[in-house]
Formats: C-alpha cells, sequence, structure tokens
C-alpha cells in the first residue's frame, strides 16, 4: 500500500502564511463567536457515538431526505472518501475517475492498489459528462465510479438523468458510485439531486466545510445503504473511531442554522462572481465562463500556468493553484468564496502577472 503525495496539499502547507490565497474552495471562514453561544460545561469528552451523535445523524439525515440509519458522521469528507475506498476497493480493481477533479477522489484508490483510469472532460464543450466514454472505459467490471457534484474544479453540475444512469453503469458492473457532494448545495435554486436517492450502490459525501467555512470542525458525513454503512464503519473503527464531541456539537448548531449558512454563502459568492466577470474581460490570455453556481471556477491560461504560478506567488504574494493538482496543466483553480477585498486585489495581481508574461 503505497498512496500519492497529496501535492496539492503539501503546496498549500508550504504558502499557508500568504495573504491572498485566491484559489480556496471554501467559502470565507466562520468563527466560534458568530455562533452567539455557550459550549455547555457538561459536555462529555471522554466518549461520542461512533456513528456519530445522534442528534446530528437525525439533522444530516433530515437534510438529505434520508433514513437516520443511512448516515455515518466522519473526520471530514476526506475520511469519507478514505473509509469508502478502503472498504469497497482491492488490488487490480478498475476504479473510473471523472477528470478534472481533487487529488484524494483520484489518488486514494491509486494508494490500495487499483487501476484508475481517468476519464477526461472537455473544456471546449463545456466540460460536459460523456457517459458513452464511462460506460466503455467502465467495460462491465469497475468497481467504483468517483466523482465530485459540483465537479471540483470547473463547478459543473452533475443533473438528474446523468444520475440515474450512472446508477445503471454501477449494475451493470456490479460496483458503485461515489459522489464528493460537497458543494453540491452552492446552485443554491436548483441544486442536483443527491446521488443517495439513487439506489443501493450509490454513496454520497458532504461535510459542513465548504458552505459553512467550517473546515477545521473537521465533520463530515457518508450517506449510503445501512449494508454498506457497516463496511465502512468497520474501516473507521481503525482510523479515528469517533469524533470530536465539541467541533460535532458545533457542526449540530450549523445544521440547525444551515439556511442562514447558505444566505451566508451565496451572498459572498453573488458578490465575488460580479468581481470576476468583471475582471475576466481584461484578461484575454484566460479562456472559460464563469459558472452560475460553485464556488470555484477552472479557466484555461495561454500564459504556462507553473510560470505564472511562481511569478503571481514572488512577486505578488498571491497564490492560485495549479491545474496539475486536479490532471489538467494548462488550467488553473481561482476560488470565488473569499473576503471580497482580498478577492479584488488578488484579481488585480493576476491581471498584471498575465500582462507581463505574455
Amino acid at each position: 500500500m503505497e498512496f500519492p503525495p497529496f501535492e496539492h496539499l503539501r503546496f498549500y502547507e508550504g504558502v499557508h502564511d500568504v495573504r491572498l490565497n485566491i484559489s480556496y474552495s471554501n467559502i470565507k471562514g466562520f468563527t466560534l463567536g458568530e455562533f452567539h453561544q455557550t459550549l455547555p460545561k457538561d459536555l462529555d469528552l471522554n466518549w461520542t457515538d461512533e456513528r456519530g451523535p445522534p442528534e446530528l445523524r437525525r439533522l444530516i439525515a433530515r437534510h438529505g431526505r434520508v433514513a437516520m440509519d443511512h448516515v455515518l458522521v466522519t473526520t471530514g469528507a476526506t475520511e469519507a472518501n478514505f473509509l469508502a475506498n478502503a472498504a469497497l476497493v482491492q488490488p487490480r480493481d478498475r476504479v473510473v475517475v471523472d477528470t478534472p477533479n481533487y487529488s484524494p477522489l483520484r489518488d486514494c484508490a491509486v494508494g490500495l492498489g487499483a487501476d484508475v483510469v481517468p476519464v477526461v472532460r472537455d473544456c471546449h464543450d463545456g466540460w460536459s459528462l460523456d457517459l458513452d466514454r464511462f460506460r466503455k472505459t467502465a467495460g462491465g467490471r469497475a468497481k467504483l465510479l468517483v466523482f465530485a457534484n459540483l465537479n471540483n474544479p470547473t463547478s459543473v453540475p452533475i443533473g438528474r438523468n446523468d444520475l440515474q444512469e450512472l446508477a445503471d453503469i454501477a449494475q451493470e458492473c456490479d460496483g458503485y458510485v461515489l459522489v464528493d457532494e460537497t458543494f453540491r448545495e452552492l446552485t443554491f435554486h436548483n441544486p442536483p439531486p443527491s446521488v443517495a436517492e439513487f439506489g443501493p450502490r450509490m454513496i454520497a459525501l458532504s461535510t459542513v466545510t465548504k458552505v459553512g467555512g467550517l473546515g477545521a470542525l473537521r465533520v463530515g458525513w457518508i450517506v449510503a445503504h445501512p449494508r454498506l454503512l457497516e463496511r465502512f464503519k468497520a474501516v473507521k473503527d481503525y482510523t479515528t473511531v469517533c469524533g470530536s464531541s465539541i467541533s460535532q456539537l458545533l457542526a449540530m448548531w450549523a445544521l440547525q442554522r444551515w439556511p442562514f449558512f447558505r444566505r451566508r454563502a451565496k451572498n459572498i459568492l453573488d458578490r465575488n462572481r460580479k468581481l470576476v466577470e468583471e475582471a475576466l474581460t481584461r484578461m484575454p490570455a484566460l479562456r472559460g465562463d464563469v459558472p452560475k453556481s460553485g464556488s470555484v471556477m477552472f479557466p484555461h491560461s495561454e500564459v504556462r500556468v507553473p510560470k505564472l504560478a511562481q511569478q503571481l506567488l514572488r512577486v505578488y504574494k498571491t497564490i492560485i493553484a495549479e491545474g496539475r493538482f486536479f490532471g489538467m496543466d494548462d488550467h488553473f483553480r481561482l476560488g470565488l468564496g473569499g473576503d471580497a477585498n482580498e478577492f479584488r486585489q488578488g484579481l488585480r495581481n493576476l491581471e498584471k502577472s498575465l500582462r507581463e508574461l505574455a
């Protein structure tokens, strides 16, 4: 078992003190004081339910319109992804991964010895999902089909008809579909349905991290058939066993106020989307529409992305996420969910660097 380096994370570790990071996928961070609540003095810090506190699972189940026994609370969506892969994937199994994509979704199965095959989307046709290629690549034997919905880094949604066809492909393969739904609700008015609606072969991952700006809580979950959750829980017994009582309490507070967090996210994204739409008119070296939903975008650059990223970091102390982290070298990720003033300045620095390198 040998996992590929998580290069994107290691890159962020090295530039954490750089103020202008315009690549993050989360919404602007939320603070403890903004909850306007006090931690209870009798909170049990010795034990919490290994599947997640019942009240937290009830909130997640109601939120996802599933029964409570379909929910397993995890230490973030990253652990959720690992548990599902570790429980289902054996060496030499075929795993088909939508690309571009967040690297742990692509690389976790590599570390488990699987034969991981990317199916690469094309930016020239709006990053559309080619289901015929997925069916052909699955070849009737794929153990796992892996997606993010909304896609990270393009923010493109997968709609109901495509999700149903993916469920059909999984049935043909006697396999499963794993979908990271961390960004799904950032469509606001008409979110795609959860993959959990489409049968027992479908596995949904999510978290309070992105929509809520609550990444440091490390609270996520898996929604799947109870028989699958038992397999995932058996792996979790060897990873974290259970989560933090304090983090899970704060996640409960957040989910009790989830409409507020969605409104907050929408206001931030609407403002920043206007800023980037205006800025792109002054950047002819970039191609790609600003997505109507989601917190990230993935423009194509006529300037070499590694050179652009180095110039931004060295000269302007500004961070973008190179496309190589997601499987495409000639693109980069911009995050739309941060502080508006910092984002505005970061876009100005991006414009200057593109002009200097063109």
